[in-house]
């Protein structure tokens, strides 16, 4: 989900994170999707030298820069204060939080202390830069309420009429709450965190949920994350896809606002092992905390 955005004010780098799933179809990463989140990363950090504020919308580990070495997260040591060190970081609140990202929020906190980042938690605040605005909307469900993933902060940027909202991670949506947050802010541009199309759960819901964020007319309404997880996601959210076309709303996902072909591999994990099993075989390790 990280993404970039610069206004006339302010450099924004949201959630500085990528992570590579341990296990998929019973697999490890392959090589070619290590080389990736390695190449992922550089270009974090390229951003990140220039960013004024990085947020953290929760503490799952694709979203956050870790304090420690990982292979799946493409870090050692000392990549967190290269993303964190003496920047604004807008981050989640702890309050509200499940165990496991409590746990990650603690050792989170004191490392960005120690890299000197001035910490504001996010949830339901705002903030000027000059002429443009930050807004972050109040703590969401990370999918269906009660999911025992916990919960999110989605985050605006507002700049004149350029309105640009980062919706991350709430699955669909499946609940109203991510859609009330895109009618307060009224974005002309929209990066929303898909439906999981591959657990065939709670579709019907999300579907009826993007038609919604559709019918805000934002100009451009980008897909991203765990839909695209699923190499079959296009056919399975058709008829949103349909009525987005109908309503004069762009849809697309980071590949194709950068012109290129999507490349989703771990979805293809199967068919990349299929192709270089002994490269894969040998790289095979431990699932990572």
């Amino acid at each position: 989900m990280c993404l970039y955005v610069e206004t006339r004010d302010v450099r924004i780098l949201l959630d500085a994170g990528v992570s590579l799933a341990p296990r998929r179809f019973g697999l490890p990463p392959h090589p070619r999707e290590l080389e990736r989140a390695r190449a992922v990363r550089a270009e974090i950090l390229r951003l990140a030298e220039g960013a004024d504020v990085v947020t953290i919308s929760h503490y799952h580990r694709d979203h956050f820069t870790p304090w420690y070495p990982s292979t799946y997260m493409a870090t050692d040591g000392e990549t967190y204060r290269r993303v964190y060190g003496g920047r604004k970081v807008l981050a989640k609140s702890p309050h509200d939080l499940n165990w496991s990202q409590r746990r990650r929020h603690y050792g989170l906190a004191k490392a960005l202390q120690e890299a000197g980042a001035e910490v504001a938690y996010a949830d339901g605040g705002g903030w000027r830069f000059g002429g443009t605005v930050v807004k972050a909307s109040q703590s969401l469900w990370h999918g269906p309420a009660g999911s025992k993933t916990g919960r999110v902060v989605a985050f605006a940027v507002l700049d004149g009429e350029e309105r640009l909202a980062f919706v991350p991670d709430v699955e669909g949506p499946v609940e109203p709450e991510p859609v009330n947050f895109l009618r307060e802010v009224r974005p002309t541009f929209v990066v929303l965190g898909g439906p999981p199309t591959y657990l065939n759960w709670e579709l019907d819901k999300a579907l009826a949920y993007l038609r919604e964020v559709v019918d805000l007319r934002p100009r451009v309404l980008v897909l991203a994350h765990h839909l695209l997880r699923d190499a079959d996601w296009r056919e399975k959210v058709s008829p949103v896809l349909e009525y987005a076309e109908r309503r004069g709303v762009t849809v697309t996902t980071y590949a194709g606002l950068l012109g290129r072909g999507e490349e989703l591999l771990e979805a293809r994990r199967r068919e990349l092992y299929q192709a270089d099993p002994a490269e894969a075989a040998a790289r095979d390790e431990d699932e990572e905390d």
